[in-house]
């Protein structure tokens, strides 16, 4: 009797999509051979890869291709998932993600949200009634501020001059013009999914925990900080609503935050939302392994990231994880987080850059080489 197969991987960062990455491995398992059947099913934790994969699950949602700015304001040509006639799954990194920047580009003073606000837009024109809005793998720290300006609102300083969008400038604003919201939004009800649960501010705030990799220096993050926190006690006297400390509000450089405050949009942790979409647990209850992956296996990946929280589920049905990864950190114990085998397709002379190229073939290498790890599990 064959042996059925989950294929669930996360995206291998800047080499395969999620939905690339499957269709790599059940390649590398389609052999006579191994005598396996197998169903694919690439995940997503609310970040990047979020619309590939639920038109992957859903074939008869369509992307809409839009012209939108970047986060340096240079236009380019995006798109969403128009899911149903009704709703719309919009992936911030798409109109304002890292992707989009080299890394001489990264600037949180300036990098905005501008760009999604306009995907937005562009799902509100087509009449949509509901909006996800995936939060993850922002280039930005300016709290969302981009995103309202293109919906209609409008921060001015003390003197009643524009503020600029931009986490350099919130330390600026003084007034908010709530007036010109697109009133669209009133009808509209928004779900926002969060890859991680991290409040605004603090040590454990949004600019302290990825700061760095989106470009800011030690003394810059002491201005962007008391810029988000000058930002929440105006936001505060503008709504009454106090989130400065709440769960995921700081997910995509806050991001979550305002348009909470400001919209009342509703926060979701992101793999559990779209695992739900994607009836994941019942597709794990009716198989006999699952096989996952993603670029990197971490310290980070511990923290409701969408492999860890995979292979809490299989381990909840008794399913057995195995784990293809770029790299991985040896001095975590991958079994104590339910994953029974972990392989990297990375050999230790090849540098990052050549893995990156060649991220495919190295997939299909290391399956081959470890097939037998595949059968009589």
């Amino acid at each position: 009797m064959s042996q059925k197969i989950l294929i669930a991987p996360n995206a291998f960062k800047y080499s395969l999509s999620a939905v690339e990455a499957a269709k790599t491995i059940k390649q590398a398992l389609d052999s006579p051979d191994l005598n396996l059947k197998y169903e694919l099913l690439p995940i997503a934790d609310g970040g990047d890869g979020t619309i590939d994969i639920l038109n992957f699950s859903f074939p008869k949602s369509k992307f809409i291709k839009v012209r939108v700015h970047d986060p340096l304001m240079r236009e380019i040509e995006s798109l969403w998932l128009l899911w149903d006639e009704n709703t719309a799954v919009i992936e911030l990194a798409k109109a304002s993600g890292v992707a989009l920047l080299s890394k001489d580009e990264l600037n949180p003073f300036w990098a905005n949200t501008y760009g999604t606000g306009e995907l937005i837009l562009s799902a509100l024109d087509k009449s949509c009634k509901k909006i996800i809005i995936a939060l993850g793998g922002s280039a930005t720290i300016d709290a969302g501020a981009g995103i309202l300006e293109a919906l209609g609102v409008r921060f001015e300083d003390k003197k009643r001059n524009k503020v600029k969008s931009g986490g350099g400038f919130l330390g600026s604003i003084e007034k908010i013009d709530l007036h010109h919201l697109d009133k669209r939004i009133k009808d509209c009800e928004f779900h926002m999914l969060c890859d991680v649960s991290i409040p605004l501010t603090g040590e454990k705030g949004t600019i302290q925990r990825f700061g760095t990799q989106k470009g800011a220096r030690e003394g810059e993050k002491i201005i962007l900080e008391n810029g988000m926190k000058h930002l929440a006690k105006v936001a505060k006297q503008y709504t009454g609503n106090d989130f400065e400390s709440a769960p995921m509000v700081g997910a995509a450089g806050g991001v979550a935050f305002s348009l909470k405050t400001f919209l009342g949009t509703k926060l979701f942790g992101g793999f559990s939302y779209l695992a739900n979409l994607i009836s994941l647990e019942e597709k794990i209850k009716n198989v006999d392994l699952v096989v996952t992956g993603e670029g990197n296996l971490d310290a980070q990946s511990l923290m409701g990231k969408g492999v860890i929280e995979l292979a809490k589920l299989a381990k909840k049905h008794g399913k057995k994880v195995i784990a293809l990864c770029g790299d991985y950190d040896k001095n975590i114990n991958w079994r104590e987080h339910y994953i029974e085998h972990v392989i990297e397709i990375k050999p230790e002379n090849l540098s990052l850059e050549e893995s990156l190229k060649n991220t495919k073939n190295l997939i299909l290498s290391a399956i081959t080489q470890n097939s037998h790890l595949f059968v009589n599990f």
